[in-house]
């Protein structure tokens, strides 16, 4: 299937927070946007109870699965801009280090073989084969962000060019 997403739960939040998307186009009016800390909920606490998981995961709780990650940066201090820059430096999964970059790598095991084994992962690498430092995130944001004006300019010039008709023309009334 074709990922028209980001799997970077900063860029998600971020967009729920700001409102902006990675191109900093505004989307979300002040009304529908929330405070970080219900963003932060709806990725944890919220996520477990959607799928029925509230009493094993979701907080952090004597029991209670402990995943957690140590980031580069305070989610609740960083610039609202910056909130897509942050980066895992170290993952725990399981109470097992499963993800290091930085001054931490070497921490972590290496990752299990891809499988099934004739997955193109196993043969191109996936959406983490290229972030291998501190800092990479920023440069993958960056991309993301280069995509978003390239994708607007496109849309613009299909909306300008000559003799286009109505249905050729991309038309929100959250962009206009």
């Amino acid at each position: 299937a074709t990922r028209v997403s980001t799997y970077n739960p900063w860029v998600a939040l971020h967009w729920l927070v700001s409102g902006r998307t990675v191109g900093g186009l505004r989307t979300r009016s002040a009304a529908h946007r929330v405070s970080r800390e219900t963003a932060l909920e709806m990725y944890t606490a919220a996520g477990a109870r959607l799928t029925g998981e509230q009493e094993v995961k979701g907080r952090l709780s004597p029991g209670f699965l402990a995943d957690l990650a140590i980031l580069t940066d305070d989610y609740f201090t960083v610039a609202e801009q910056d909130i897509p820059l942050i980066e895992a430096a170290v993952t725990v999964v399981g109470g097992r280090i499963v993800h290091a970059v930085g001054e931490f790598e070497g921490l972590a095991a290496p990752a299990p073989p891809v499988e099934p084994a004739w997955s193109p992962l196993a043969h191109f690498g996936g959406y983490q084969s290229g972030l291998r430092r501190v800092g990479d995130g920023v440069r993958q944001a960056e991309l993301l962000g280069q995509a978003a004006a390239d994708a607007e300019e496109q849309r613009r010039r299909r909306g300008a060019a000559a003799g286009a008709d109505a249905a050729d023309r991309m038309s929100d009334p959250c962009f206009e």
